[in-house]
C-alpha cells in the first residue's frame, strides 16, 4: 500500500516545515510528500530520492483561472516538483461549464506532459453530489489521470464518510483509483482501510504516521 503525507499549513516557517518533513521521512513507508507551491524550492534538495515531492495548485478552493494554474505548474516544476495536484475548478463546476472543465484538463495535462511530471486532480466530495463527481472522474479517466483524490483534506473529514464516498463514486467508475485523503486517529481506522482494500491513502498528521508504523 502506498502512503502519502500532505502538509498544507500556510503559517509554517521553512524551519518548522523542515522539522515536520524530517520526521515524515523517518517513516520509510511514506513515498510521496505534498506541500504548498511556495515551499517546493526550499524542499527540493531536502527530500529523499525515494520520496516524490509534489505540490497542490489552487488549494483549497479551486478558484484560479486556467492560465494562472498553468503558470503555477511551470514554476512549481522549475522549483523542483515531480508531481502536480490540481484542485478542480469550483467556479466551472458550480456553473456546469463542462466544456470549459474539459478544456482546462486538456491544457494542464499538456503542460505536465511537456514538463515530464505526473498530474493528479483533487475533488471535494463534501461540496458536490456523487453523480456529479462520478462524471468528473470519468472525464479524468479519458486522459489516463487515474489517481484521483476525492478530498482536498482541507475540510474536517470523517474517514467513514470518506470511504462511503469512494464506494459510491466508484460504482460508476470502477477502474478509477480514488485516493482517500482523511486522517487516521486509531488502530480501527487502519483495519477499516485494509478491509476497504485501497491501493493507497494520504494523511496530514504525524500521529497518523505513528499509528500506521505500528500496524504495518
Amino acid at each position: 500500500m502506498k502512503i502519502e503525507f500532505q502538509c498544507t499549513d500556510e503559517i509554517l516557517s521553512n524551519k518548522e516545515l523542515l522539522e515536520i518533513i524530517d520526521k515524515v521521512q523517518s517513516y520509510s513507508f511514506v513515498n510521496k510528500i505534498s506541500v504548498l507551491p511556495s515551499y517546493i524550492k526550499f524542499l527540493k534538495n531536502k527530500i529523499s530520492s525515494n520520496v516524490e515531492l509534489s505540490t497542490i495548485i489552487d488549494y483549497p478552493l479551486g478558484i484560479l483561472d486556467t492560465d494562472t494554474k498553468k503558470t503555477l505548474v511551470r514554476k512549481a516544476v522549475k522549483d523542483g516538483a515531480k508531481s502536480i495536484e490540481i484542485v478542480l475548478s469550483s467556479f466551472l463546476l458550480n456553473n456546469k461549464l463542462n466544456a470549459k472543465i474539459k478544456q482546462e484538463i486538456e491544457e494542464i495535462y499538456n503542460v505536465c506532459s511537456e514538463e515530464g511530471v505526473s498530474l493528479h486532480y483533487m475533488l471535494e466530495y463534501r461540496s458536490y453530489n456523487y453523480s456529479c463527481l462520478a462524471r468528473i472522474v470519468k472525464l479524468l479517466l479519458n486522459y489516463d489521470l487515474n489517481d484521483i483524490y476525492i478530498s482536498t483534506g482541507h475540510k474536517i473529514d470523517d474517514i467513514y464518510d470518506h470511504l462511503i464516498a469512494i464506494s459510491m463514486i466508484g460504482k460508476s467508475a470502477e477502474e478509477a483509483n480514488l485516493i482517500c485523503n482523511a486522517n487516521i486517529f486509531n488502530d480501527n481506522h487502519i483495519d477499516l482501510l485494509k478491509i476497504a482494500d485501497l491501493s493507497h491513502f494520504r494523511v496530514n498528521n504525524l500521529n497518523a504516521l505513528e499509528i500506521i508504523s505500528r500496524k504495518y
